[in-house]
């Protein structure tokens, strides 16, 4: 596999993705089948193996419009109406036909997701209304299937190179990137015909308020540079005032997952062990009831397992400390707390832009473009909201091959 050499001061080439998470790796791979004579360069301020918002992989799909279990004229409803009617309806609807089709590609990559005794994907109920929730047996893998697909692509790679500014040209079109080596501080000039940015969320927005370092929902690394960087290079910014907010487990950088034990019959629950939340799972209503509880003095707000059976907990566990957040477990052993005997105590996160779990981003229409000339976003600093991974996955597809 070829690589950029450390050093290089400038570098031409036809697509430059930069961002190496979810969204980035299937746009320079979707690019490069496309197009195999195409220069396709993937940039990674970490690793391609292990880096973005899911670092290793997820445990499951929030979001997956499966024949039989939803349709996307219904899924297109319900993010329309969980996000009041402020939606690019277009971008929406397009990701709603086309993620079954990239579940299966992903599917033949190796990445397992769960299926019943007649080989049917087994998509769990968690919202209200449709069925979209797909878990995955073995998604700590989803980064080394990818992998594999990019190094048989024969893309070209660079690792430890943050990218810090878009380059234009006099007409207003993409023309670039610069970089920087996160090791030795080497300048890189890319030249780039078209360029897809794909960097993630701005996990939190200023110095938190708890006045320590923690209450981020998303990946700490996640800075905004890709929002900043869009924005400078004069690209719309759609729906900041959706911004994120989620609960998370109290003093660790993480969510709380609560979504992940409902099938399991986890809830969350308030300081009288009761459960309270009663609207849908991505709307944003569901905040406001966490905010009242508080207010209310039913506080703090707990995740509740305690009440399953060990078997059950167990196959929690094994979701949420080995495939989630692998930290999560020798989190909660150093607190000494255990789900089978307490309720885990929750928090509010941070604010931050993410549309993978809100709606706030860059504005992208169907094809993933942004309003600059040869400019993409996909992923989670992109605008269509709710995407999570399947839509970085997908969004990502769509990117590449426009």
């Amino acid at each position: 596999m070829d690589e950029i050499g450390t050093g290089t001061e400038t570098f031409d080439c036809d697509v430059l993705v930069i961002g190496g998470g979810t969204a980035g790796p299937m746009a320079a791979y979707k690019a490069k089948r496309k197009n195999p004579e195409a220069k396709v360069v993937l940039l990674e301020k970490a690793h391609v193996k292990r880096s973005g918002a899911i670092s290793m992989g997820m445990d499951g799909l929030n979001n997956s419009v499966i024949p039989g279990y939803a349709t996307p004229e219904q899924y297109t409803k319900e993010i329309t109406v969980a996000n009041d009617g402020i939606v690019n309806q277009a971008a929406v609807y397009r990701y709603a036909q086309n993620c079954y089709e990239m579940i299966q590609e992903l599917d033949s990559f190796g990445i397992r997701f769960l299926k019943d005794e007649t080989g049917n994907f087994d998509v769990k109920k968690v919202h209200h209304i449709g069925t979209y929730v797909l878990p995955m047996p073995n998604g700590d893998t989803v980064k080394k299937a990818l992998y594999r697909q990019l190094r048989k692509a024969r893309l070209l790679m660079t690792n430890r190179y943050m990218a810090t500014r878009l380059l234009t040209g006099k007409d207003g079109r993409i023309a670039g990137a610069i970089a920087v080596n996160t090791r030795d501080a080497t300048f890189l000039v890319i030249r780039a015909k078209s360029v897809i940015l794909c960097m993630g969320a701005a996990g939190r927005l200023g110095l938190p308020t708890s006045g320590y370092l923690y209450g981020t929902y998303e990946n700490a690394a996640n800075s905004g540079d890709g929002y900043a960087m869009a924005y400078h290079a004069g690209a719309e910014l759609s729906n900041l005032e959706c911004y994120q907010i989620n609960p998370l487990i109290k003093d660790y950088n993480g969510p709380a997952c609560a979504y992940v034990a409902g099938p399991f019959g986890g809830f969350t629950a308030n300081s009288e062990g009761m459960r309270f939340i009663e609207c849908d799972y991505w709307s944003g209503m569901m905040m406001q009831e966490f905010y009242n509880e508080l207010q209310g003095g039913k506080g703090p707000v707990f995740l509740k397992l305690d009440h399953l059976h060990e078997k059950t907990i167990e196959e929690i566990e094994s979701t949420l400390h080995n495939v989630e957040r692998p930290t999560r477990g020798r989190f909660q052993h150093g607190r000494k707390v255990d789900y089978r005997h307490e309720m885990i105590e929750m928090h509010i996160s941070e604010i931050g832009f993410c549309s993978g779990h809100s709606a706030s981003g860059v504005f992208v229409d169907e094809n993933a473009r942004t309003t600059v000339q040869g400019l993409y976003a996909a992923g989670d600093m992109a605008s269509v909201p709710h995407n999570y991974m399947l839509g970085a996955f997908t969004n990502g597809w769509f990117a590449g091959e426009d």
